[in-house]
């Protein structure tokens, strides 16, 4: 083979990395499978009915503290998912704490993630979905946890935000 031919060869698997990376990457993650590549919490209402995959209460906690924080709502209805609390608490704070209510413990978790504990998580708000995932996983909240992201990942996979 030609030197030329040698260089263009080892420089194909880049070539296709960036391919994937700039047209592949966001069409899977605009159609809901994969980490998306911006962080879907705008900081606007969203219906608990778009959001697919957990209980009615879980879907109302996350449509509260993704409008009211900017997170994902894809990644907080993981996270919910992951932690398993109670449906005034899905996220387990305290743990065991009971907030009366689904808005009441939303307010209590947006106070808490407003804290400066928590500051990594608010940091990653715009971010894409799997940096807030990194910034739960790198928080207080987990602390050597062992396993956490992945379980974090497997449990946003299991859900999906309409809209």
């Amino acid at each position: 083979m030609r030197p030329s031919r040698i260089r263009a060869a080892t420089h194909l698997p880049l070539l296709l990395a960036v391919i994937a990376t700039v047209f592949v990457a966001p069409a899977v993650a605009h159609a809901g499978g994969g980490i998306s590549s911006g962080g879907s919490g705008s900081g606007k209402a969203i219906e608990p009915s778009a959001i697919k995959g957990v209980s009615k209460e879980y879907a109302k906690f996350t449509a509260i503290l993704a409008s009211n924080t900017g997170l994902s709502a894809r990644v907080i209805a993981g996270w919910t998912l992951a932690e398993g609390g109670p449906k005034d608490n899905p996220l387990n704070m305290g743990p065991g704490n009971h907030y009366g209510t689904v808005r009441r413990g939303a307010r209590a978790t947006e106070k808490n993630l407003r804290s400066d504990l928590y500051r990594g998580i608010m940091r990653s708000v715009k971010k894409a979905d799997m940096s807030q995932i990194d910034a739960i996983v790198a928080s207080p909240w987990c602390f050597k946890c062992k396993g956490y992201k992945r379980l974090l990942k497997s449990t946003y996979s299991r859900v999906h935000v309409d809209g």
